[in-house]
């Protein structure tokens, strides 16, 4: 009888064992396929984010700002950050015209959003000794605004 268990006892540890190694092997598997598509659609992202930006010359030019530069951040997924300063306040009506214009195009329209948030922003701070001078807006998963003032 304790043959029978013995014998029972290893089937069990063997087919855990082997149960655990394809296991391991399909989630080594799914990473690397998940991870090569995140990079592949990333990569992708960018490339189109970056077309329409460089596209997109004169519409930039309309907001009130300049692009003073323009980083890539690779990882997984990727971002694009862009640095502008403020060159002039435009009115609420070109802002809207602007949008109007541009709502065809995703990543443009999306920085647009987020100047004029910004701006929308910045003309409620009423600050004597800050000025406000440019932002950087992140284009990823999680978009972010980051407002610059100097002191004036």
């Amino acid at each position: 009888m304790e043959n029978i268990l013995d014998s029972a006892k290893e089937k069990l540890t063997e087919i855990t064992g082997t149960i655990t190694g394809i296991s391991e092997n399909i989630t080594s598997l799914l990473k690397k396929e998940v991870i090569d598509n995140l990079k592949d659609y990333g990569i992708e992202k960018v490339n189109e984010a970056w077309t329409q930006i460089e596209s997109s010359t004169e519409v930039f030019a309309r907001t009130g700002y300049s692009i003073t530069a323009i980083n890539i951040n690779v990882a997984i997924p990727p971002t694009i950050t862009l640095s502008l300063d403020q060159t002039e306040n435009i009115t609420d009506e070109e802002e809207e015209k602007l949008l109007n214009e541009n709502k065809d195009k995703t990543f443009v329209y999306s920085i647009l959003v987020a100047l004029f948030k910004a701006n929308a922003i910045q003309k409620s701070i009423n600050s004597v000794q800050y000025k406000f001078s440019g932002l950087s807006i992140g284009l990823g998963l999680s978009p972010s605004i980051d407002m610059k003032f100097k002191k004036v």
